[in-house]
């Protein structure tokens, strides 16, 4: 069963209907993307290919708001924004914390806001 689309992400399909078929790639997991991106970095990362291309790709609908928020910001009303913004926080910054990690680099607190990631248990 799908779910509905609704709010942003309901606009922002909205707003990519020119993509056509593609437009799939911003709303679902896009696998044949996942699996090429693994495929270009393989040689440097190794196992953990995968996960990072997953990583890089799972919060693909996050991006395209984003994307289209910024092409067209007066198609998005007040809370369509709010929604979209909610969307982006609570799940794309994971998934780019851990491509970074798996690929060896640290998330730090570079623009100075006090959080923290707790380290890692030896």
């Amino acid at each position: 069963m799908e779910i509905p689309l609704t709010g942003a992400a309901k606009k922002t399909h909205e707003l990519f209907a020119f993509a056509g078929d593609r437009q799939k790639n911003l709303e679902h997991h896009a696998r044949d993307v996942i699996d090429m991106v693994a495929d270009a970095i393989r040689s440097e990362f190794g196992d953990k290919s995968f996960d990072i291309a997953f990583h890089l790709s799972d919060w693909n609908s996050d991006a395209a708001f984003i994307v289209a928020l910024h092409l067209w910001p007066e198609q998005f009303t007040p809370e369509e924004i709010l929604d979209g913004v909610y969307r982006f926080v609570l799940h794309a910054p994971n998934h780019t914390a851990a491509a970074a990690a798996l690929a060896g680099f640290s998330v730090t607190d570079a623009f100075k806001l006090g959080f923290t990631i707790p380290p890692k248990d030896d």
